[in-house]
C-alpha cells in the first residue's frame, strides 16, 4: 500500500579498496566486491535522538531487516538541526553499502526552508518501510477534552505548539492553525522527544505526535489525544475522532524510509532493497510495527523515489505559501 499524504564512517576495508583500485586500473569493473557484499555490518544513521518515533521505528527496521540480510545493522543516533546533521554526515560517507540513513518528509521541509542545502535527491533511495499517523495532543493542564473545546480555547488564547522549526511539524502546525482558525505559535525543539517531554511537563500547550512516542504519557495522565490525522478512526484509538469527521479537511502522516550515499552501486541498492522487502512482508516485523502504533508501508527504490518527488513538490509549494 502506498500513501500519498503530507500529510518526522564506515570506510571500505583495505582489501576491498585495493581490489577496487586493481579492477579500475585493469579496465574491469568492481563486480567481485559487489558480489561479496556484505562482508561486515552496516551502520544505519538515525538523525534523531533516542526515544522518539523515528528512533523506535528505525531500531525495529534494523532488527528485522538484519534477520533477512547476511550481516547485522548497527544503529547510530546523530541528532541535530532538525535531523540534518546525521544526513549531512551520511553524504560524506563512502558509497560502499556500509552506511545508510533514515529520512522522512522533515528533510524536505528543512531543505525548502533553507536549513540545509541537501535534499532527498542527494541520496540513492533504498526503501520506505512505514507510515506513522499523526495526532493532536494537548497538555492536561489545559483542562480540554475535545477538539471543539480546543478550537474555542484557541480563538481567545495563543496556543503554544512544540515541534521542530526546521522539520515537518512546522508545516503541520501552520496547516492546522489555519484550518482551525486559531491563534498559535511554534516553540522550537530538537526532535519530537523533546517536544513531548515539554508537553508532558506543561511547558507548552500542544504538539503533533505519533502514537509510539506519546501514548505512555497519555496513559500516565500527562496529556490527551484530541484528534488524529487519518481519514477514518483507527482501531487502536477508537475514541479519538479524526479531523475529517469534525469538519476539517486535514490529514497528517509521516513516511519513514532509508537511503544510501548517491554513488552507491545499484547492485548493492538492489541487495539492500530485497532484504528490506523481505522484512516488510515478515509477520514478525508487521506485528512489531503495529504494536508501536505504526503501519507497514513498503516502497522499493523507484516507488520511493517517486513518492519523495511528489512530496517534495507539495512541501515546496506549501513552504512558499507560508513565506
Amino acid at each position: 500500500m502506498k500513501r500519498n499524504n503530507l500529510k518526522t564512517m564506515a570506510l571500505a576495508t583495505g582489501v576491498s579498496a585495493i581490489a577496487f583500485g586493481l579492477a579500475a586500473c585493469s579496465g574491469e569493473d568492481s563486480g567481485a566486491s559487489v558480489e561479496n557484499y556484505p562482508e561486515r555490518e552496516v551502520e544505519m544513521i538515525i538523525p534523531w535522538a533516542p526515544g522518539g518515533g523515528s528512533d523506535i521505528e528505525g531500531r525495529l527496521v534494523a532488527e528485522h531487516v538484519g534477520t533477512h540480510f547476511d550481516e547485522s545493522f548497527v544503529v547510530i543516533n546523530a541528532p541535530g538541526v532538525g535531523g540534518t546533521v546525521g544526513l549531512e554526515d551520511l553524504m560524506e560517507r563512502e558509497a560502499d553499502g556500509y552506511s545508510i540513513g533514515q529520512v522522512h518528509e522533515g528533510l524536505l521541509v528543512a531543505h525548502h526552508t533553507d536549513i540545509t542545502s541537501i535534499n532527498f535527491d542527494d541520496f540513492a533511495p533504498i526503501a520506505a518501510m512505514s507510515a506513522s499517523d499523526q495526532i493532536l495532543a494537548v497538555s492536561n493542564n489545559l483542562d480540554i477534552d475535545t477538539l471543539e473545546e480546543f478550537v474555542e480555547y484557541g480563538k481567545t488564547n495563543e496556543v503554544r505548539f512544540g515541534g521542530t522549526v526546521a522539520g515537518i511539524p512546522r508545516v503541520w502546525v501552520e496547516q492546522l492553525g489555519r484550518a482551525l482558525e486559531i491563534e498559535y505559535n511554534l516553540v522550537g525543539y530538537e526532535g519530537l522527544t523533546e517536544a513531548i517531554q515539554a508537553l508532558a511537563g506543561g511547558h507548552i500547550d500542544a504538539a503533533i505526535v505519533d502514537y509510539s512516542s506519546a501514548n505512555e504519557f497519555v496513559e500516565a495522565g500527562h496529556m490527551k489525544f484530541l484528534a488524529i490525522g487519518t481519514s477514518e478512526r483507527i482501531e487502536r484509538l477508537p475514541d479519538v475522532p479524526t479531523f475529517v469527521e469534525s469538519g476539517y479537511d486535514m490529514t497528517m502522516s509521516l513516511n519513514r524510509g532509508y537511503v544510501a550515499p548517491a554513488d552507491t552501486d545499484p547492485a548493492i541498492i538492489e541487495k539492500l532493497a530485497a532484504s528490506f522487502e523481505e522484512a516488510a512482508n515478515d509477520p514478525a516485523y508487521i506485528e512489531a510495527v503495529q504494536n508501536v502504533g505504526t503501519e507497514v508501508d513498503f516502497m522499493g527504490p523507484e516507488d520511493y523515489r517517486t513518492h519523495l518527488e511528489e512530496q517534495d513538490a507539495i512541501i515546496s509549494e506549501i513552504v512558499q505559501d507560508l513565506e
